[in-house]
C-alpha cells in the first residue's frame, strides 16, 4: 500500500477544507523534514502502513486534545485506509525504536532554529526533573504505587524522569525514562491479585523496549546520566544542567563532569543535609559553615532580596561553590551548588530560574496534549505516547518560534477550545516569580517546592489560569509583562 506521506500538500487541502485547522503543523511537519526523519523506522510497519503516515495521525490527533479511538469514531481516519489497530500495532510494537525517533525531533529543532539564526549566542542548559504519571488502569503492564510530592499520597502510575534541552528561548524534550516504586514492602503497591490481572508479554531482550522495561527499577540518577552521555553523543551541547535537590549529590555530579570535555557544568539545589564539605582543610556540615562564614562572607543581593553566603568547598573530590541563600524574612537557608566557580551569585540565581519552565512544560504537556492520560496496558504504549506527545510539543514550539507571540494560540484557537500558549507562559511566568518571591518575604516558604506544587496542582493551576486570563485580555502588550516583572 503506498504512503500518503509525500503528499503533505494533498493532506493540508483535506484539513482545511474540514476545519480550516492544522495547516500551519503540517507546514512545519515539512520543515522537520519528517520523511528524512522517519526513514530509519520504516522497516517497522503496522500492517502494510508506514510509520510516517501514523506518526502525522497520532500529532494532529494529539494535537486535536483526541484519543485515537475519538478520532477514529469522528471521521478522523483521513491518512491511511485502516482502523486503529493499525496505530495500535506501531505503538505497541517492541522493535520501535522512540527514544531514537525523539531525540531525531530534538536534533532537527535545534537545526532549524540554528539555520534562522536563532539564540546563537545565549547560555544552553540541560533541565532534568520528574513528574508523577497518575493511571487509573490497573491492568496496565507494570503500573504499580508511586508517592507523589505533590499530593502527598500514593497514587497508581509511573513517575517520568525527563531531560530537556533549553537553547535559549525555547524547552524540548531530549530524552525521558519512565520508572516506577518497589515501596518499603517490595511489591511496588499492590496485591498479587492486582499483580496477576495485569497485562504481560514476552519480549525479545534485543528489542529497543526491552531496555525501557529495565530502566522501571534502575536508579533515576544513574539513567539520568546515561541520558546526558546520549544527548552530547548526539550534538546536544550544553554549558549547564540545572536540576533540583534530589539528583545533586556527589555521584552525579562527578559523572556529568566527566562526560565529553569536562565543559558540562552542574547547577542545582542541595540539600541542608549532614553530608559533609571540606574547608581551608576541615570537614564541616552546611549548618557549621554557616555559622562559621555568616558575618565575615555574608552578603546582600537588592535584586533578589536575599542574603547570601559564598563559599567554595571541596565536595568529596570536586570543588565547588556553595551559594547559602535566605531569603528576607525566611529563617531557613537554601544551598544552590555550581561546578562552575566562576559564577556570581546573581548569575546563579538566573540561571537556575531556567529550571522552572520544566515545569511549564510539564503542565502544557498535561493539560493540553493529555501527557499520562493514555490507558495502553501495553507498556510500549505507554513509551510510544509519551513520546508522541514530546514530540508533537517540539513540533508546535518550532512553530511558535518562527511565527509571532500570539499565533501559537491561533494554533489552538480552531483545533481546540483552549490554548497552548508556550511564549505567553514564559512571560506569565516572570509574573508569576515574582509573585512567590513577594510571598516569601511575608512567609517562611520553599520556592523550589512551592513553584512545583502549584504548577503540578490541578485546582491551583486552574485558579491560576483563569488570573492569567483576565491578565492577557486586559494587557495584551509586552510593557505589562516588563514592567511587572522587572
Amino acid at each position: 500500500m503506498t504512503s500518503k506521506l509525500n503528499k503533505l500538500s494533498e493532506l493540508e487541502d483535506v484539513l482545511c477544507n474540514i476545519e480550516n485547522t492544522n495547516k500551519g503543523v503540517l507546514g512545519f511537519l515539512n520543515n522537520f523534514k519528517i520523511s528524512q526523519l522517519l526513514r530509519p523506522f520504516n522497516d517497522v510497519k503496522s500492517k502494510g502502513f508506514e510509520v510516517g503516515t501514523l506518526i502525522i495521525a497520532l500529532c494532529l490527533y494529539r494535537i486535536k486534545g483526541c484519543s485515537i479511538w475519538a478520532m477514529q469514531r469522528l471521521g478522523g481516519n483521513i491518512f491511511f485506509e485502516g482502523d486503529e489497530n493499525s496505530i495500535y500495532r506501531l505503538m505497541n510494537n517492541p522493535r520501535m525504536k522512540w527514544r531514537k525517533l525523539l531525540m531525531s525531533f530534538a536534533r532537527q529543532f535545534v537545526s532549524l532554529t540554528q539555520k534562522n539564526g536563532e539564540a546563537q549566542n545565549e547560555i544552553k542548559c540541560f533541565v532534568l526533573d520528574d513528574t508523577d504519571l497518575e493511571k487509573t488502569g490497573k491492568t496496565i503492564e507494570f503500573i504499580g504505587r508511586i508517592f507523589s510530592h505533590v499530593t502527598h499520597r500514593y497514587i497508581f502510575g509511573f513517575k517520568l524522569l525527563v531531560l530537556c534541552f533549553w537553547d535559549g528561548k525555547s524547552l524540548i524534550t531530549a530524552d525521558f525514562s519512565l520508572h516506577r516504586e518497589k515501596g518499603k514492602q517490595g511489591n511496588y503497591g499492590i496485591s498479587q491479585k492486582e499483580k496477576n490481572a495485569q497485562f504481560r508479554k514476552k519480549r525479545d531482550k534485543k528489542a529497543a523496549s526491552a531496555k525501557r522495561v529495565q530502566e522501571l527499577d534502575m536508579k533515576k540518577t544513574d539513567v539520568a546520566i546515561s541520558m546526558v552521555k546520549r544527548a552530547v553523543k548526539n550534538g546536544l551541547i550544553a554549558s549547564y544542567i540545572l536540576m533540583d535537590s534530589w539528583f545533586t549529590n556527589d555521584g552525579v555530579i562527578k559523572a556529568i563532569r566527566a562526560i565529553g570535555d569536562r565543559t558540562l557544568h552542574v547547577l542545582g539545589m542541595c540539600k541542608l543535609d549532614k553530608r559533609k564539605y571540606e574547608v581551608n582543610g576541615k570537614e564541616k556540615n552546611a549548618r557549621q559553615i554557616i555559622t562559621c562564614k555568616q558575618r565575615k562572607h555574608g552578603k546582600y543581593s537588592r535584586k533578589h532580596k536575599s542574603h547570601y553566603i559564598p563559599v567554595v568547598v571541596n565536595y568529596k573530590g570536586t570543588m565547588v561553590k556553595l551559594f547559602f541563600i535566605r531569603y528576607h524574612n525566611s529563617k531557613d537557608w537554601t544551598i544552590l551548588l555550581t561546578t562552575n566557580l566562576k559564577l556570581t551569585f546573581v548569575q546563579a540565581i538566573e540561571l537556575y530560574q531556567i529550571r522552572w519552565t520544566i515545569e511549564v512544560l510539564f503542565k502544557e504537556c498535561k493539560q493540553y496534549l493529555r501527557l499520562g492520560a493514555c490507558q495502553n496496558t501495553d507498556f510500549d504504549g505507554q513509551v510510544a505516547d509519551t513520546t508522541l506527545v514530546f514530540i508533537t510539543h517540539t513540533i508546535l514550539s518550532l512553530q511558535r518560534r518562527f511565527q509571532a507571540y500570539e499565533t501559537m494560540g491561533e494554533l489552538f484557537r480552531e483545533a481546540q477550545q483552549k490554548l497552548l500558549e508556550l511564549n505567553l507562559w514564559q512571560r506569565i511566568l516572570k509574573v508569576f516569580l515574582k509573585l512567590i518571591r513577594q510571598l516569601i518575604e511575608l512567609f517562611d516558604i520553599d520556592i523550589d517546592q512551592t513553584i512545583e506544587r502549584v504548577l503540578q496542582n490541578d485546582k491551583a493551576n486552574a485558579q491560576l489560569m483563569a488570573i492569567m486570563e483576565v491578565i492577557k485580555d486586559d494587557y495584551e502588550n509586552d510593557d505589562f509583562f516588563t514592567k511587572f516583572a522587572a
